[in-house]
């Protein structure tokens, strides 16, 4: 219109222009106030989708375009209870794949190696603690084969934490299948009071009370060599001091059975109210669901870093640790 308002004033033009606009703004806004409501009833409808299948045949699990779909409502919205309500109906769905005697597949290149030990093919693997008062140590590796935490993920991971745990002088934590004790020499770094670090090898475990002693924590950093299953099922009998109020757990993808793993966390007596517990997990199994054991666990993090997917759960939270749950994350 504006176009052919030629032979008129410039105001003229102008004011059709601007008459236009503001038509336009009208109707998104108009739109806007829409969409809430339809996007909430399209994610019920991809959660519902994501059900359990019937006797005819098994849906998939999540088909991308109701993954967008899902991606789309949460992506600016904050989390509440009816949102983690929302994220644990799909539990069913993908609480059986979790239940399922499940492991990572073996990657198709190259002979399979065991995890502390078969002997450790790679000359340039550097570690160092990223964080605290120790920042930039630099770690000894043992000459077994270990699959350490990325340094990008472990950097990631303590950001996340320093919501829900306060890494003080009264802190505890268990760090699961250590390798060369990074993960956990980095949380005394950060100002944890004790960490008790597993593994069952016994060449990581020696290198693990050299790099303890490097850093001048020997008083407050313990080794176990044992099964992590073992530690957890009777932390008592390895003299570890508990419950804790962080749990890592960073086991290699190939070579444990994670139904396993989170059954035997799930029924620890090293778990106690507000314990917070970061489990990295491949990308082949999924998303974790949001709820584990029946709401002994509820999931506030879930994020992906290349192959790499790191959950954040804590323990029956009564609301006194800070930060909010991210359910939207575990859909």
């Amino acid at each position: 219109i504006a176009h052919h308002v030629r032979g008129g004033h410039m105001a003229a033009r102008w004011t059709v222009s601007l008459a236009l606009a503001v038509l336009a703004l009208s109707l998104v806004a108009c739109r806007a106030a829409h969409l809430p409501a339809s996007r909430v009833l399209t994610a019920r409808r991809c959660v519902t989708a994501m059900a359990p299948a019937s006797s005819a045949g098994e849906r998939p699990m999540r088909p991308s375009g109701e993954f967008r779909e899902v991606k789309k409502l949460w992506r600016s919205r904050r989390s509440t209870s009816d949102d983690l309500a929302l994220a644990s109906l799909a539990n069913g769905t993908r609480a059986s794949r979790v239940n399922e005697v499940l492991r990572a597949p073996r990657r198709m290149r190259g002979e399979a190696v065991t995890q502390g030990v078969d002997k450790n093919m790679r000359s340039d693997l550097r570690l160092t603690i990223s964080g605290g008062e120790q920042k930039g140590r630099r770690l000894q590796v043992p000459d077994v084969y270990i699959r350490p935490m990325m340094a990008q993920v472990r950097q990631a991971m303590f950001s996340m934490l320093g919501e829900l745990v306060e890494l003080g002088p009264s802190t505890r934590a268990l760090d699961l299948f250590s390798g060369s004790g990074c993960v956990g020499l980095e949380t005394l770094s950060r100002g944890c009071e004790y960490v008790a670090s597993v593994d069952m090898s016994h060449k990581c475990a020696d290198v693990m009370r050299i790099n303890a002693k490097n850093c001048g924590y020997e008083d407050r950093h313990q080794v176990v060599v044992a099964k992590a299953e073992h530690v957890l099922a009777d932390p008592a009998k390895f003299n570890v001091k508990f419950p804790f109020d962080l749990i890592t757990l960073t086991p290699p993808y190939e070579e444990i059975l994670y139904a396993d793993l989170i059954k035997s966390l799930l029924e620890s007596p090293a778990l106690a109210e507000n314990t917070v517990v970061a489990l990295e997990y491949p990308e082949e199994l999924g998303v974790m669901p949001a709820v584990l054991g029946e709401g002994k666990l509820i999931g506030f993090r879930n994020r992906k870093y290349g192959r790499t997917i790191l959950a954040i759960y804590v323990c029956r939270p009564d609301g006194s640790q800070g930060g909010l749950p991210h359910p939207h994350e575990f859909l």
